[in-house]
Formats: structure tokens, C-alpha cells, sequence
């Protein structure tokens, strides 16, 4: 009797085990692809207290197939002027040492992303700090 329950316990398990499937399989690619963009000079648009702007960028690779398939994460290069080294700092980004505390982050749809920015004074200053650098988006 004893080995009966055991037997029947196993196969109840070993079937319920192999009876799951992930019906949201999807053939995930290994490259990426890198996408190197310039922050504009101008936002495109920013509200009347200034606490809130963003900037849009069109971005032709963002298909629907990227849209709906895949992730993409933006990079800005951070350069200075006092020796040290440059890097790329990811979005979202907070920034303590302005004025006021600022932030910013990534959004995107097919063929554009929107780079938003908010404070809780001024978004200038944040903007200013951004505006002709580089820009990478990673696609995966």
C-alpha cells in the first residue's frame, strides 16, 4: 500500500511538472542593438513652473516589433572638466547637487523616445547639464 502512494504521488507530480508550459516563449536575440543619439538644444515642451519638461527624439529602430518584444535602456555621457574620467551614467538619473533635487527618465513608443525631466524648482539647470550630449540607447 505503501508503495502505491509513493508511486501514485510520484507520477501526480512528474505530471503536473511536465504538464506546465510557458505559452509566452519568445526567441530572445544575444545582440544588441546600440542606438547613438544627441540631446536637442531646445525641450520640447516644459510646464509654466518650469518643475516638469521633457524632449522627444525620433528613434526610427523602435519598430512595433521592438515595442512590444523588447527593453531598451538610455545612457548619458557625463563628461568634466576637472580630470575626471568620463562616463556613461544610466536613466533613470537623480541629481542631488543641483539647486534643487532633479530627476530624469526614459519613456518610448514606436519610433521616438521622450527623455522627461522634473525638479522641485527648475528643470534649467538639469537640462542645461544635458543638452548637445550624447545619448546611447541600448536595445535588447
Amino acid at each position: 500500500m505503501k508503495k502505491i502512494l509513493i508511486l501514485s504521488t510520484a507520477l501526480l507530480l512528474s505530471f503536473g511538472i511536465f504538464s506546465c508550459t510557458n505559452n509566452n516563449t519568445q526567441n530572445i536575440s544575444d545582440v544588441n542593438d546600440v542606438v547613438m543619439l544627441v540631446v536637442p538644444e531646445e525641450l520640447s515642451s516644459i510646464s509654466d513652473d518650469e518643475k516638469y519638461g521633457n524632449f522627444e527624439i525620433d528613434v526610427p529602430e523602435i519598430t512595433q516589433e521592438v515595442y512590444d518584444n523588447s527593453s531598451i535602456n538610455a545612457y548619458i555621457r557625463r563628461t568634466y572638466d576637472d580630470g575626471r574620467p568620463e562616463r556613461w551614467s544610466q536613466l533613470p538619473q537623480t541629481f542631488l547637487s543641483l539647486d534643487h533635487s532633479s530627476a530624469s527618465y526614459l519613456s518610448f513608443g514606436v519610433g521616438f523616445i521622450r527623455i522627461s525631466l522634473q525638479s522641485e524648482g527648475s528643470i534649467q539647470e538639469l537640462f542645461d547639464m544635458m543638452k548637445g550630449n550624447d545619448l546611447k540607447l541600448v536595445i535588447n
